[in-house]
């Protein structure tokens, strides 16, 4: 049975590494009188916020809003010609499975895209603020935003999907990490990450029906990101 979203966040660990959402807070507040009341607005283009990380899915959930985002490289694509009609048309899929690894639990997320040989493997910390803002909001509107980015390329696309199926496979993840610890820093990540490269030498290894959670795109969405702090 799916859990409510108050459950959700109940089974999630505290958060060890702050959010962008946070860290976007903190710059705003810094300077700024603590016993005043303003307002700051930033506004910038998602994509952005890969900075020069390629052929890596970006998760987070900034303001409320789940979001995957790509950039891909020279290597894995000459351009982004013809990938908005292909993923339009069948979507794209994400699985997201949990794993005791030692004393820790990490999630792996695989993001296939409707073409050859996209598939990326993403080793994911509950302990960090934005998995946990991804996985929340995902969970709570059963939609995920997709936004893609070429290294080679001036273009985006933006997506907005509907995430069929996610509760469940959720709820699955956390029952998989019950108990365990969840690394926080790269040293910590280190040997649990290895051990899930030995687990899985192929990034296809180990999917299912069980993990797998369709992307089926419903329409556009902003490749604009407004970040609005209060005090």
């Amino acid at each position: 049975m799916t859990g409510t979203d108050s459950d959700l966040m109940a089974r999630l660990p505290p958060i060890k590494e702050p959010s962008k959402t946070e860290q976007f807070a903190q710059d705003a507040r810094r300077d700024r009188p603590a016993d005043e009341h303003w307002t700051s607005t930033r506004v910038f283009p998602y994509v952005d916020l890969l900075r020069d990380r390629d052929d890596s899915p970006l998760y987070l959930g900034v303001s409320g809003r789940p979001a995957i985002l790509l950039r891909l490289s020279g290597r894995m694509r000459a351009d982004l010609d013809g990938l908005g009609e292909l993923i339009r048309d069948k979507g794209a899929d994400l699985f997201l499975q949990g794993h005791r690894l030692g004393r820790y639990g990490m999630v792996r997320a695989v993001l296939q895209l409707p073409e050859y040989d996209l598939i990326f493997e993403t080793p994911l910390t509950l302990a960090h603020g934005d998995v946990q803002e991804f996985i929340a909001a995902a969970y709570q509107d059963e939609a995920v935003e997709l936004h893609l980015a070429h290294a080679h390329d001036a273009r985006s696309l933006g997506f907005a999907c509907r995430a069929a199926g996610i509760q469940p496979v959720v709820d699955a993840v956390l029952d998989a990490v019950r108990g365990l610890r969840h690394p926080t820093t790269p040293a910590e990540q280190a040997a649990p990450v290895a051990a899930l490269e030995a687990r899985f030498p192929q990034i296809s290894d180990g999917l299912s029906d069980g993990t797998r959670i369709r992307l089926s795109v419903t329409g556009r969405a902003d490749g604009v990101m407004t970040m609005v702090t209060r005090n």
